[in-house]
């Protein structure tokens, strides 16, 4: 099991949260039993959204039912009242490069003034191709700085990480972005969170508990 630690998020109660590619709602149940007290998962994908829905209805965790499952277009979607919270989970290296500027867009308009945006990226390397497609700081601000995010903090002290199946080795990035005043809703902070899984992530149940400002990696 991998367990992401960050800065603690506080009182999430009354708070929704949204999980774009949100797969089979792992990270959704994650969010639900931390405190939110809703979740939208999203895919595109129809079978992924079943399987989302069969797999809250057989897990044991009353926080299932907090959760609401949406096969959707993330780029298409409307979403009332807003996000308090998006959890953007290795979804931004999944898309074509061709739409990296419209998921800036959307993900800004889909956050409440003074919304958060959580999002782990991976991998950050040279690799070609996709997806995933590599990732790397630059990059990330090159999508966000136009939307008026500053960056705040950005770590890159992590060690290197083997993914695809050993593949290729991915580093890690940690930042911290502020929507500048006066830049689209204003007020909107920003926290993102650049961390790269073992490739086993894409398919097993992961924990996050958002407690503090760093990362640790557990096996279950």
């Amino acid at each position: 099991m991998e367990v992401l630690k960050l800065k603690s998020l506080g009182d999430c109660s009354g708070q929704r949260v949204l999980v774009p590619g949100c797969g089979r709602a792992y990270d959704a149940v994650a969010l639900a039993e931390y405190g939110f007290s809703s979740v939208v998962a999203v895919d595109l994908s129809e079978s992924a959204a079943d399987a989302a829905k069969q797999f809250l209805s057989e897990c044991k965790s009353p926080a299932a039912s907090k959760i609401e499952v949406v096969c959707a277009d993330f780029f298409k979607l409307d979403l009332e009242p807003k996000a308090d919270v998006i959890w953007d989970c290795t979804f931004l290296c999944a898309l074509d490069p061709s739409v990296r500027v419209a998921w800036a867009q959307k993900t800004h308009s889909l956050l409440k003034p003074g919304g958060t945006l959580l999002t782990c990226i991976f991998p950050i390397c040279d690799k070609e191709g996709g997806p995933p497609f590599a990732m790397s700081v630059p990059l990330v601000r090159s999508l966000l700085e136009p939307e008026g995010f500053q960056a705040v903090e950005v770590r890159e002290d992590a060690a290197d990480h083997g993914a695809g199946g050993g593949a290729f080795v991915a580093k890690t990035a940690f930042g911290r972005w502020t929507l500048k005043a006066g830049a689209g809703d204003g007020g909107l902070r920003t926290l993102i969170i650049f961390h790269p899984f073992k490739e086993e992530f894409l398919g097993m149940r992961s924990k996050f508990e958002v407690v503090e400002d760093t990362f640790q990696s557990s096996p279950d």
